[in-house]
């Protein structure tokens, strides 16, 4: 599973000698073998998803050494062992995969010539292809962004950030994410580290190449604020040819440029917005937020049989920040309380659609909430930001290496019709298991081998070596192919997809 091979330029001389039968079912042709008693689900998920076929394009490629295929299936699995850090992964379990300890891990993912960003992208474009979700009425792209608290002189990108869960203001790492919303299910397409002006706490950031794409993502952590990543991130998914809907956004980002670029791009926006000094036209008069609820607010009814009271007000605003230039549009205005409403507890939301009813409004400003879902999960069980190193290539590498993992799983999970936590929870007890069975075969390896030096007397020495020999490679083959480390099967499935069979 997760494999990647450099070029068939290393295999052409073997593959000379013995020639390859390209089977059109590869993987199921390993699931279904007499010594294939455990399947890997995320091995599914990179075949349907073609994880191989396009890796050479982002800078996966590797000329020595251990092969990539098993340095990147150890950089990806690790969070789902249970492991607190890829640190005490690497001190207690790697050598299940790799015997080169963890500086193997940690020099891969500080190489500065891959493009991990872009082959994020990828893969989550061959995920909305295979499961059809361009073709979902609603597709919303959803921006927002989580903090991960870190100190530390020698740590790249720290910088000071307010945290609204804790009120207050506090050092780490800032990451913006933005992603595809549907019914079906949540994508994570694209995220970006950025840096604040306030106590920059920047560790060494030395880049060979500057035009490379971490040396890339490391200026503008620095040099763009949020809402101008955010708008390069939605046109980048366009271009991509990903055909958005709707786009939502907390009230950090319903600021005019951002209402402008997505009516611009002809897309319908829903914004909370701030109550603020931002001002509404309504015949003719201009009102800020709480003036607007305060002229509304005996008119809000509620909303069928829900908690809340609404009310929405069809108002202009005015798109340019230039005092001598107007460009008044037509937008609408939700206004949302509590039945019980105390003091200002009220919320005013904006749709650039003025046919939205208010219902239909909340409604789907509710898929928001499955990016809050992906923080948790990337936060609390697929490693984000866990890499104990503070160099800015492994930061960069580590927030898409956790959209990656996630991605894999929402594979499993949409084409088993499980829960994403159940699919999660599977897919990490297999892993474990085959994990604890490759550590414990070297002490069953002992102890068979100590039960037949015991016969030498009575079985000759080269039939028990034999024995040794045949037991040994048996029980190693079946681990390598339960755990997807096989190289015959990884290169079949390579040319396979090279013939274009899989695609």
């Amino acid at each position: 599973m997760i494999q990647c091979y450099d070029s068939y330029t290393n295999h052409r001389a073997k593959m000379k000698k013995q020639p390859c039968k390209v089977s059109s079912t590869p993987l199921m042709d390993n699931i279904s073998g007499a010594d294939r008693l455990i399947d890997n689900e995320l091995d599914l998920a990179t075949q349907y998803l073609s994880f191989f076929s396009k890796t050479h394009c982002f800078g996966l490629v590797k000329n020595r050494g251990y092969p990539i295929g098993q340095v990147l299936f150890s950089v990806l699995i690790w969070p789902l062992l249970g492991v607190p850090s890829l640190h005490f992964f690497c001190g207690k379990r790697l050598s299940a995969f790799i015997d080169g300890g963890k500086d193997v891990l940690y020099d891969f993912l500080k190489r500065q010539d891959i493009n991990w960003r872009g082959f994020r992208l990828y893969v989550a474009l061959q995920l909305i292809r295979q499961h059809n979700l361009g073709s979902e009425t609603i597709r919303a792209a959803v921006v927002d962004d989580t903090i991960k608290h870190r100190r530390g002189k020698k740590v790249s990108a720290v910088s000071s950030h307010f945290d609204h869960t804790l009120g207050k203001q506090v050092m780490g790492q800032q990451m913006l994410e933005m992603g595809l919303a549907t019914p079906k299910g949540y994508v994570p397409l694209d995220s970006r580290i950025y840096v604040s002006e306030k106590r920059i706490q920047d560790g060494k950031s030395q880049f060979r190449d500057k035009r490379s794409s971490v040396a890339r993502d490391c200026r503008i952590a620095k040099d763009k604020n949020k809402n101008e990543m955010f708008r390069d991130m939605l046109k980048r998914s366009i271009r991509k040819g990903i055909a958005f809907t709707h786009v939502m956004g907390d009230s950090w980002f319903g600021n005019k440029e951002n209402i402008k670029s997505v009516i611009s791009a002809k897309l319908s926006g829903i914004f909370r917005m701030k109550k603020g000094n931002l001002k509404y036209r309504i015949n003719g008069k201009q009102y800020t937020a709480t003036e607007v609820h305060l002229l509304l607010k005996r008119r809000m009814k509620r909303l069928n049989g829900s908690p809340y009271r609404t009310c929405t007000a069809d108002v202009q605003m005015n798109l340019s920040n230039k005092p001598e230039q107007e460009e008044w549009v037509q937008i609408r205005l939700l206004f949302s309380c509590p039945v019980n409403q105390y003091k200002d507890n009220w919320a005013v939301f904006l749709s650039t659609d003025v046919q939205l009813d208010a219902e239909k409004i909340l409604q789907l400003y509710s898929l928001r909430w499955s990016i809050e879902v992906y923080f948790k999960e990337i936060k609390q069980h697929l490693g984000f930001l866990k890499e104990q190193s503070g160099d800015y290539a492994v930061h960069y590498a580590s927030i898409h290496l956790c959209a990656i993992r996630y991605l894999l799983i929402v594979d499993s999970m949409l084409r088993s019709g499980e829960a994403f936590g159940k699919m999660r929870n599977h897919i990490s007890g297999k892993l474990e298991m085959l994990t604890f069975a490759r550590l414990l075969w070297e002490l069953f390896k002992a102890l068979i081998g100590g039960a037949l030096d015991s016969l030498l007397q009575t079985i000759p020495q080269k039939t028990i070596l034999l024995i040794k020999y045949k037991i040994n490679e048996t029980v190693c083959n079946f681990l390598n192919k339960a755990l997807q480390l096989d190289e015959d099967y990884l290169f079949a499935e390579q040319k396979a997809e090279a013939f274009g069979i899989l695609n």
